[in-house]
């Protein structure tokens, strides 16, 4: 990890104590959307002020364009903040504004190393990275570097709404979003498209190659008929595996039980980062281990929809989008069994 300098340190607790101090949070909303582009590698970072619900404080940056596309969907309701596996696949820094016990041991030693006091609530400067599959983390010299700049660019932002010289809703009909960036040695700020949402697709994610066909021809042909109707997701485990210092990560379980009584037909549990045909070996080896296949498969999401669809497809076997039941049931345990809740 190229872990940030003390001058790295120094700038962005000075740009963190400056927004405590401005408290935009008084005057913006969450759902105000802004974005700033990092001065390093042209990088988006789509960017909030947090604190108007009276909750937390600070600034968050969702990175890049699946960062606007999280960003978006939480601003419209269409994903619950709560969920864990929501905010688990995001990638974004932050900076709440939080009590001292809620920061680590390296963090106060880098407040102490640096001369800074902070004493009562909600007035620690806490810095996270959260990237998809992993733990929130301590920042990186790059990640540190850019929050700087949005902090400080979220700040003049904020003086223009209050000075009313900027209102950041104009432009949302054309899906324009406010962009700050760094040219020939200063600022600057311009509207631009944002990214369209839902239509970044893996490569040749409708097909499946002969290699996974021919298995599943051989597969179908070993199973004398399909019936029974199973309930199948794919979902990110709350439960840190690694070896520190390096940053741990959340596996993915792959998990399949009976409709009707819940039994549990297969579950896995894998690394975060694998890609769609990964994934569908996983869903193929499960369907392989059971020596059985369902007439109908359900799934909850188009996500799971797209990787287990064209492997229903050859098998012959329904599939269909809704409510899980009885697998929510099954999952509720392993929630309680392996994180204690």
């Amino acid at each position: 990890m190229n872990k940030p300098s003390k001058e790295d340190w120094s700038a962005l607790y000075q740009a963190a104590i400056a927004f405590q101090r401005a408290a935009p949070w008084e005057w913006m909303s969450s759902e105000d959307l802004f974005a700033i582009e990092n001065p390093d590698d042209s990088e988006m970072g789509y960017c909030s002020v947090l604190g108007s619900g009276g909750e937390e404080f600070g600034v968050g940056m969702f990175v890049g364009e699946d960062g606007y596309e999280r960003c978006a969907r939480l601003i419209a309701g269409e994903v619950d903040p709560e969920d864990p596996e929501e905010s688990m696949m995001a990638r974004s820094i932050s900076l709440l504004f939080a009590d001292r016990d809620d920061l680590e041991k390296e963090e106060r030693e880098v407040i102490r190393s640096l001369g800074l006091r902070f004493r009562g609530r909600n007035v620690w400067p806490l810095f996270r990275s959260q990237r998809p599959g992993y733990v929130p983390w301590f920042l990186e010299k790059a990640e540190a570097v850019f929050l700087t700049a949005a902090i400080q660019q979220a700040l003049v932002v904020a003086d223009e709404i209050r000075a009313g010289e900027l209102d950041l809703s104009e432009g949302e009909s054309k899906n324009l979003v406010l962009t700050r960036y760094y040219r020939s040695g200063r600022w600057h700020e311009e509207r631009r498209k944002v990214p369209t949402l839902s239509q970044r697709q893996e490569p040749n994610s409708k097909r499946i190659d002969a290699v996974k066909q021919a298995e599943l021809h051989l597969l179908r042909s070993r199973v004398s008929g399909l019936s029974g109707c199973w309930e199948l997701d794919i979902f990110a485990l709350p439960v840190p595996i690694g070896q520190l210092p390096e940053r741990p990560h959340f596996p993915i379980c792959f998990l399949a039980v009976e409709a009707k009584l819940g039994l549990i037909l297969g579950t896995n549990l894998t690394e975060p980062w694998l890609n769609l045909s990964q994934k569908q070996d996983e869903v193929i080896h499960i369907l392989t281990k059971t020596n059985q296949l369902p007439g109908e498969i359900r799934v909850k999401s188009d996500k799971v929809r797209e990787i287990v669809e064209p492997i229903t497809s050859i098998l012959g076997i329904k599939l269909r989008v809704g409510s899980l039941p009885m697998l929510e049931q099954v999952k509720a345990s392993l929630y309680e069994h392996v994180c204690g809740r």
